[in-house]
Protein backbone atom coordinates (compact mmCIF):
# COMPACT_ATOMS: atom_id res chain seq x y z
CA UNK A 1 0.00 0.00 0.00
CA UNK A 2 1.33 3.49 -0.73
CA UNK A 3 1.44 5.99 1.72
CA UNK A 4 1.44 8.75 -0.30
CA UNK A 5 -1.72 8.33 -1.87
CA UNK A 6 -3.67 7.89 1.60
CA UNK A 7 -4.36 11.52 2.85
CA UNK A 8 -4.00 11.37 6.59
CA UNK A 9 -7.15 13.55 8.25
CA UNK A 10 -6.44 15.66 10.96
CA UNK A 11 -9.16 17.50 12.95
CA UNK A 12 -8.42 20.75 13.46
CA UNK A 13 -10.18 22.58 16.43
CA UNK A 14 -10.43 26.51 14.94
CA UNK A 15 -11.50 29.27 17.48
CA UNK A 16 -14.19 31.19 16.45
CA UNK A 17 -12.93 34.16 15.40
CA UNK A 18 -10.58 32.06 12.96
CA UNK A 19 -13.75 30.88 11.67
CA UNK A 20 -15.61 33.96 11.24
CA UNK A 21 -12.82 35.28 9.54
CA UNK A 22 -12.66 32.55 7.13
CA UNK A 23 -16.25 32.88 6.47
CA UNK A 24 -16.17 36.75 5.93
CA UNK A 25 -13.61 36.61 3.76
CA UNK A 26 -15.87 33.79 1.86
CA UNK A 27 -18.98 35.74 2.21
CA UNK A 28 -17.47 39.07 1.06
CA UNK A 29 -16.32 37.47 -2.08
CA UNK A 30 -12.37 37.93 -1.09
CA UNK A 31 -11.96 33.68 -1.50
CA UNK A 32 -14.07 31.56 -3.09
CA UNK A 33 -15.04 27.82 -1.65
CA UNK A 34 -11.94 26.09 -3.49
CA UNK A 35 -9.74 28.70 -2.52
CA UNK A 36 -10.89 28.17 1.32
CA UNK A 37 -10.45 25.02 1.36
CA UNK A 38 -6.82 25.22 0.12
CA UNK A 39 -5.74 27.79 2.21
CA UNK A 40 -6.92 27.07 5.40
CA UNK A 41 -6.93 23.21 4.46
CA UNK A 42 -10.74 23.09 5.88
CA UNK A 43 -13.35 20.94 4.10
CA UNK A 44 -16.32 22.47 2.21
CA UNK A 45 -18.86 21.14 4.48
CA UNK A 46 -16.95 22.59 7.30
CA UNK A 47 -16.63 26.01 5.24
CA UNK A 48 -20.91 25.46 5.04
CA UNK A 49 -21.59 24.99 8.69
CA UNK A 50 -19.20 27.60 9.46
CA UNK A 51 -21.55 29.61 7.28
CA UNK A 52 -24.78 28.69 8.92
CA UNK A 53 -23.36 29.46 12.20
CA UNK A 54 -22.03 32.79 11.16
CA UNK A 55 -25.84 33.37 9.70
CA UNK A 56 -27.61 32.62 12.80
CA UNK A 57 -24.98 34.31 15.23
CA UNK A 58 -24.15 37.27 13.40
CA UNK A 59 -25.95 38.66 10.56
CA UNK A 60 -29.73 36.79 11.39
CA UNK A 61 -30.12 39.30 14.15
CA UNK A 62 -29.67 42.33 11.47
CA UNK A 63 -32.42 40.92 8.81
CA UNK A 64 -35.23 40.06 11.67
CA UNK A 65 -36.39 42.97 13.15
CA UNK A 66 -37.19 42.68 17.13
CA UNK A 67 -42.00 42.22 16.76
CA UNK A 68 -42.03 44.14 20.36
CA UNK A 69 -40.34 47.19 18.24
CA UNK A 70 -42.34 46.92 15.74
CA UNK A 71 -46.24 46.49 17.41
CA UNK A 72 -45.83 48.55 20.30
CA UNK A 73 -47.13 52.59 19.83
CA UNK A 74 -45.08 55.23 20.38
CA UNK A 75 -45.89 57.80 23.58
CA UNK A 76 -46.77 60.36 20.89
CA UNK A 77 -49.07 57.84 18.97
CA UNK A 78 -50.89 57.24 22.04
CA UNK A 79 -51.20 60.39 22.94
CA UNK A 80 -52.60 61.52 19.92
CA UNK A 81 -54.71 58.00 20.04
CA UNK A 82 -56.43 59.16 23.71
CA UNK A 83 -56.66 62.71 22.33
CA UNK A 84 -58.52 62.30 19.47
CA UNK A 85 -60.99 59.32 21.28
CA UNK A 86 -61.89 62.33 23.98
CA UNK A 87 -62.53 64.73 21.32
CA UNK A 88 -65.34 61.84 19.45
CA UNK A 89 -65.81 61.32 23.09
CA UNK A 90 -66.95 64.90 23.35
CA UNK A 91 -68.54 65.29 20.31
CA UNK A 92 -71.15 62.29 20.71
CA UNK A 93 -71.94 63.72 24.27
CA UNK A 94 -72.85 66.89 22.66
CA UNK A 95 -74.88 65.33 20.26
CA UNK A 96 -77.03 63.22 23.07
CA UNK A 97 -77.81 66.30 24.56
CA UNK A 98 -79.12 68.03 21.57
CA UNK A 99 -81.14 64.95 21.02
CA UNK A 100 -82.66 64.41 23.91
CA UNK A 101 -83.20 68.43 24.31
CA UNK A 102 -85.55 68.23 20.82
CA UNK A 103 -87.40 65.47 21.78
CA UNK A 104 -87.89 66.76 25.20
CA UNK A 105 -89.13 70.19 23.51
CA UNK A 106 -90.71 68.22 20.41
CA UNK A 107 -92.53 66.41 23.53
CA UNK A 108 -93.95 69.55 25.40
CA UNK A 109 -94.99 71.29 22.32
CA UNK A 110 -96.70 68.64 20.27
CA UNK A 111 -98.08 67.43 23.58
CA UNK A 112 -97.17 63.85 22.86
CA UNK A 113 -94.73 61.26 24.61
CA UNK A 114 -91.89 60.02 22.22
CA UNK A 115 -89.47 58.41 24.74
CA UNK A 116 -90.78 54.66 24.55
CA UNK A 117 -91.72 53.95 28.23
CA UNK A 118 -89.86 50.45 29.62
CA UNK A 119 -91.92 48.14 31.03
CA UNK A 120 -95.36 48.84 28.80
CA UNK A 121 -96.21 45.99 27.16
CA UNK A 122 -96.80 46.09 23.12
CA UNK A 123 -100.40 46.09 21.51
CA UNK A 124 -100.66 42.60 19.92
CA UNK A 125 -103.06 43.98 17.14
Amino acid sequence: MNNRNLKETVKRNYPSAKKRKIVEELRSGMLTIRQSTKQYQVSVSNLQDWSRWYYKTRLLKYFRPKPSLLMEPTLNQLKQQLAAAQAQLAQEKLKTTALETMISVAEKQLNIEIRKKYGSKQSSS
